[in-house]
């Protein structure tokens, strides 16, 4: 049984059977494929309907890889390096890992059904959303990030403040 990568550098679909040479992420030989939404190996069960890993095939790798200004197997490549909890990329307050948070009402999510059902018929779940989803707003914890990284005019009020 196999599985498919999309090729990002030739822009085709690949067959993989279960692993491949991600040298990105500091690997010289191949690794076991996993899914991303169901934790699993991606020759276990179905994922035809999970996102697709993007991969350059064989083929082309080494010359994605030259193209992006490394050498393949050379030092200048990625080394690989276990994730401490400063790298995690999102964790709630507690330091739990967690998939993600709604930008509009800032709940976590640990897992990819919690985002679901939360944007579920129309974001139904969301009380920031519904409350503020006729206003044509910027979400709320977007909007604090872009206030906090100085990425808005300073002469419009916050409220005020239309996509």
């Amino acid at each position: 049984m196999s599985h498919q990568h999309f090729c990002d550098y030739a822009g085709h679909y690949w067959d993989c059977v279960g692993k491949a040479v991600r040298p990105l992420t500091g690997g010289t030989e191949p690794s076991l494929c996993m899914c991303p939404i169901d934790g699993v190996p991606m020759e276990e069960g179905d994922h035809t309907e999970c996102p697709v890993e993007l991969l350059a095939c064989p083929e082309h790798m080494e010359e994605q890889l030259r193209r992006m200004g490394y050498e393949p197997g050379t030092s200048n490549m990625p080394h690989r390096s276990e994730a401490t909890p400063e790298e995690i990329p999102f964790k709630d307050e507690n330091g739990n890992r967690t998939v993600g948070f709604c930008l509009w009402c800032n709940k976590d999510f640990y897992s990819m059904e919690e985002v679901e059902a939360h944007n579920a018929n129309d974001m139904a779940a969301c009380p920031v959303f519904q409350q503020l989803k006729d206003e044509h707003c910027m979400p709320p914890v977007l909007q604090m990030m872009f206030e906090d990284a100085g990425l808005l005019d300073e002469d419009e009020p916050g409220e005020d403040r239309k996509k």
